[in-house]
Parts: structure tokens; C-alpha cells; sequence
């Protein structure tokens, strides 16, 4: 998406950011035109607001009533005009509807969190809405009212188009937490009866923890049957379900929204940037123009554009080979964002915040596809062993045994994966290699596979963990310039390959840099071996200058630039 596309999309609340259409905040005699002005060759996703489809009695009105509850109009308009389309299915509560897009039947129990805090968000157009629980059997009842028959409207109107049902989240404390996750009353009054089914007999529960996985187990099993009422309702037209991180729904984001100053151009980007490095889809319809403007507004047309926005629906096959078009740049896979403190305790978050800033994947899941395989071969790849179960473990160590560089917190490795572990050395005919040097490390090689393991409990002093970690990384043999600045400065790789008067390099990185602050900032990006820096692209309040050391970049308050670095063979 170009930028000035973009722009567009943030001054009207119809428009709201990320190519999504809110059909019901204007008038159905404007639809057309809203569809007509949106670029040709991008897809229009549609949230449904099921709850503004509600009448009294179970009745959903689908235009019969009112014109603007019309979506198989919709539908025609958008088929008439060439325009492909996406609608958006909610699982769990809408963080930018009134009542979370539940109809006022159902609104009858406020959604709160662990800490007795009732949810609420600011809308861009200043407009709090309090999100209701979906564990009130009402609710349930009316979601598939509503499914049910907007099926039958897809099926009856031969619509072609695709719906995908999405869980919307927000990022605080370090943590996604999905609106759909309840700890009202109703949802205690819920898990009572689930205990009552599942343990006639009767169930002592010893402890919180016991207590907390019961309960994801209950939260998960309703989940399901919301996730499966709707696929198997729209079962031609179902794509899965999307996790959708919200910026700006947070319940310290929106209290911060509420004041005159709006939320910050830096508490933005670190969302978004958390995102990007949890791989997770955003939306910013909650935030308003004066909100989406300078940096905020630049990053969002450069990283979270069109190109992004069709390959989180539709991916493209991606072959490791790169292309002339830029590609986003990771060096480092960290596996299990389940439990995230491991990786806080050994000291590799604090390592790869300070030296790998945004250059990094957190999964909570492999995806182990073959293209998933062959693209992210390049990048080392972090596991460790608490709750690692058969299949985490034969998956790790078949990508090594396909030359992949692994690097294993084997801390808490239960005896049977212990077991096969050794099994896996000796039927592999390995001989690893110990060092004693701060931990002890075992290093296998296998052509030009690396697996090397560690015990992270030892590395119990912050300086014994920063030198256990640049350790690490140069035997790893990470090849990337060095860039050192201030952590309220965010910056992007992305890398391509060489056009036909770059032959001497292997690839070309870029670098964009963003100073959402109000200060001057400094970046400095050391000389590395085989890297020369090329050029500068598009500085806006920026200025560049060339040393023995590097390159220093000056980024004046909402400043932004981009650097081109050329990758050659060391023997040039």
C-alpha cells in the first residue's frame, strides 16, 4: 500500500486502517462510494457487527428493516465494482463495538480480568465500549441465531468471498491477553458447572496453579464451541481463525487514551513492533488521526501495508531465494511463548533486545512446514526444555540433522527426553564436545548443522549471562551489522537481493530507523566486515554522516530515514 493510500484509509472512521470497512458507521447510500475510492487491487475486510443485526426475538435483520444492516446489498456492490472481499467473524468480544459486539439481550454480564477490572475501550471517535462475556449461555444462544443465519444469507446470495473468524487481543505487561479470557462471575458460575460434569464424583483442587490449568481447560473447550458453531455454519466459505492484536485496547492504553495527549507515538510503535515480533496481526481502528500521525503513520505504509496485509490472509509461497522486492529480516527463532520467562531468567531476552533489537520470531508453536523449514533456515533457533513433549523434542533435532543451527536451555528436561536425547547421540554416532565456561555446554556438529545445549539456571549473575550470550552468538557465526542506539529508537531489517549493477554483493539489507520522541537521538551502525553502506532513502528530520567507525545518523525529534548496507564475500 502506498503511504498516501494509506493516510486515507486513517481520516475516516468508515476507513479505519488495515483495508477494513465498518459498513455500519455511515449511511448504505454511501457504501458505494467508500468501495469506489478504495484502491482497485486490494482486498476489503469486513468486521461484522453482529450485534447490529439483533431485533427482538431471536430475529436478525439482514436488511429487511433497515438499509444499513443490508449485507447482501454489500456484498453486490462490492462483486458489481471488481472489489475482492473478506468478513470478519468475531470470536469473543470486539474491542471497537458497543458491548463488544454483543446484542443488548446478551449484554448482561460485564467481561472483567484476574484482577476484578471491568473492560472497556476508546473507540477513535472518543466512544467507550464495555465488553460483555461471552460465557453467558445468553450469548452463546444469540451467536448462533446470528451464524446460522447469516449462512443461510451467503449460501442463498451465491456469495464469493471468505470469512475469517478472529480473536482480538491486546499487548500489556509483556503479555497477549485475549478479550475472549473472563473472569467475571458468570464465567465462575460456568466453570462451577464444568467441574460438576466433568468430576461427579467431586474434585479437590490443592492448589492455584492446579486451579489455572482447569480453567484455560474450560476456557478452551468454550472457545471451541463458539469456533465451531461458525465454521461448520460457514463451512465453503471458513478460512480459520485469526488472532488480531488491538493497539490501543489495553486497559493502561486506554486509560492513557482517555487523557488529552492520546496515546504516545512510542508506546504505538512498541506495540506494533511487538507484534511484528510475536507475529501477530494488528489492527489500529481504535486509534484516531491525531493518534496515527509522523512516524507512526510512516511505519504503518512501510511495514503493515498492503503486501503485509494480504500475506496475513492469504500467505504467498515464499522460497528461501530472495527476490528483488525486500523481504523482513530475522536472525533468531525463540520457541515457546508459554513460558517466556525462561528466556528472562538465562538472560537471551536481555541479549537480543540490546544486540538483535526486533530481529527476532517468537512462536508459541512450530509451524514445521516444508517452506516454513526452507525460509527460516538461516535463523538460530532457541528451544528449551520446560513442558517440551516427544514431539517438540524429535522436531528440534530433525532440524539439526538438516543443518540448522539449535541452541537448547535443556534446564528442567524431564527423564524420558533426557533419555531420548542420549538415544539420538548415539544412533547419530555424535560425540559431544564439553566446555565448562560459565554453563555446561555440549556443542554437536553435523555438516553444517550446529546443536549445542546449556543449563541456563547457572547463568545466574547479569554480566555471567551478557558474556555467555556473545559467546554464543560468535560461535553461531551471526553475519549482520552492528547498530547501537537508544531503546526508544525503533528500527526494521528487511533484506533483498542484488540487482544487475550490484553483482559484487550477496544481498542488499535496508535498515529504516523511527525517533517517535521529542528529543534528538543518535544511531550509530559500526564498520562490519563484509558490509558497505550504500545509501540513504527518503530522510525525513534526519541527516547522515560517514566516520572510520561506521555510519552516525542524527534523527531529530519525529525523524525517520533508511540506510541500504551491500553484503559481499570476504575475499572482495
Amino acid at each position: 500500500m502506498h503511504l498516501n493510500d494509506q493516510s486515507q484509509t486513517f481520516i475516516s472512521p468508515v476507513r479505519p486502517g488495515e483495508q477494513w470497512f465498518f459498513y455500519w458507521k455511515t449511511s448504505a447510500a454511501l457504501w458505494e462510494k467508500h468501495i469506489v475510492e478504495s484502491p482497485a487491487d486490494e482486498t476489503i475486510y469486513i468486521p461484522l457487527n453482529w450485534g447490529a443485526h439483533a431485533e427482538a426475538n431471536g430475529v436478525w435483520d439482514f436488511g429487511q428493516i433497515f438499509a444499513e444492516r443490508d449485507l447482501g446489498r454489500l456484498m453486490e456492490l462490492l462483486t458489481r465494482h471488481g472489489r475482492r472481499s473478506c468478513w470478519l467473524l468475531p470470536i469473543g468480544p470486539s474491542p471497537f463495538l458497543p458491548n463488544g459486539g454483543v446484542p443488548i439481550a446478551g449484554a448482561r454480564s460485564l467481561s472483567s480480568s484476574e484482577v476484578g477490572l471491568n473492560y472497556a475501550c476508546l473507540d477513535q471517535e472518543g466512544a467507550i465500549h464495555k465488553m460483555y462475556s461471552f460465557f453467558d449461555p445468553k450469548v452463546f444462544q444469540l451467536y448462533s441465531g446470528f451464524v446460522s443465519q447469516l449462512a443461510k444469507l451467503f449460501t442463498s446470495r451465491n456469495f464469493k468471498t471468505s470469512v475469517w473468524g478472529v480473536e482480538y487481543c491486546f499487548y500489556e505487561n509483556e503479555t497477549y491477553t485475549s478479550f475472549f479470557a473472563d473472569h467475571s462471575i458468570v464465567f465462575e458460575q460456568g466453570f462451577s458447572r464444568f467441574i460438576r460434569k466433568n468430576f461427579p464424583q467431586g474434585l479437590e483442587i490443592n492448589s492455584a496453579a492446579d486451579e489455572h490449568v482447569l480453567k484455560n481447560k474450560f476456557r478452551e473447550e468454550v472457545r471451541q464451541l463458539f469456533s465451531a458453531i461458525a465454521s461448520d455454519a460457514l463451512a465453503i466459505y471458513w478460512s480459520g481463525i485469526k488472532e488480531i492484536n488491538v493497539i490501543g485496547a489495553s486497559p493502561k492504553n486506554t486509560i492513557n487514551r482517555s487523557l488529552a495527549g492520546g496515546l504516545s507515538q512510542v508506546s504505538i510503535l512498541n506495540d506494533l513492533f511487538n507484534s511484528y515480533v510475536h507475529q501477530k496481526w494488528v489492527s489500529t481502528s481504535l486509534l484516531s488521526v491525531n493518534e496515527k500521525k509522523n512516524v507512526v503513520q510512516s511505519c504503518l505504509g512501510e511495514h503493515f501495508g498492503q503486501i503485509e496485509i494480504q500475506d496475513q490472509y492469504q500467505p504467498r509461497t515464499v522460497s528461501k531465494d530472495l527476490t528483488e522486492d525486500f523481504r523482513p529480516l530475522a536472525l533468531v527463532d525463540v520457541f515457546d511463548s508459554l513460558n517466556p520467562e525462561v528466556y528472562t531468567q538465562n538472560g537471551l531476552r536481555n541479549y537480543l533486545q540490546a544486540h538483535c533489537r526486533w530481529m527476532y520470531y517468537i512462536h508459541q508453536q512450530m509451524d514445521f512446514s516444508p517452506q516454513w523449514i526452507d525460509t527460516s533456515s538461516d535463523r538460530i533457533k532457541f528451544f528449551h526444555a520446560k513442558n517440551m513433549d516427544r514431539v517438540n523434542l524429535a522436531q528440534m533435532l530433525k532440524l539439526f540433522m538438516m543443518g540448522q543451527r539449535i541452541v537448547f536451555d535443556r534446564d528442567e528436561i524431564s527423564d524420558e527426553l533426557d533419555k531420548r536425547l542420549q538415544i539420538f547421540y548415539l544412533e547419530n554416532n555424535l560425540k559431544p564436545q564439553t566446555v565448562n565456561y560459565l554453563s555446561p555446554v555440549q556443542i554437536s556438529l553435523l555438516g553444517e548443522g550446529r546443536f549445542l545445549t546449556f543449563e541456563g539456571s547457572r547463568l545466574e549473575k547479569i554480566e555471567q549471562q551478557k558474556q555467555f550470550w556473545e559467546h554464543i552468538f560468535k560461535f553461531m557465526k551471526i553475519d549482520h551489522p552492528t547498530l547501537i542506539t537508544d531503546s526508544d529508537v525503533f528500527n526494521l531489517w528487511r533484506i533483498r537481493s542484488t540487482s544487475s549493477h550490484e553483482l559484487n554483493y550477496l544481498d542488499v539489507r535496508r535498515v529504516n530507523l523511527y525517533n517517535p520522541t521529542s528529543y534528538k537521538k543518535i544511531v550509530k551502525i559500526q564498520n562490519q566486515k563484509r558490509f558497505a553502506f550504500l545509501k540513504m532513502i527518503d530522510p525525513i528530520q534526519s541527516s547522515v554522516k560517514t566516520n572510520s567507525d561506521g555510519v552516525e545518523v542524527e534523527l531529530f525529534p519525529n525523524g525517520k530515514i533508511a540506510l541500504d548496507f551491500g553484503h559481499y564475500e570476504e575475499s572482495l
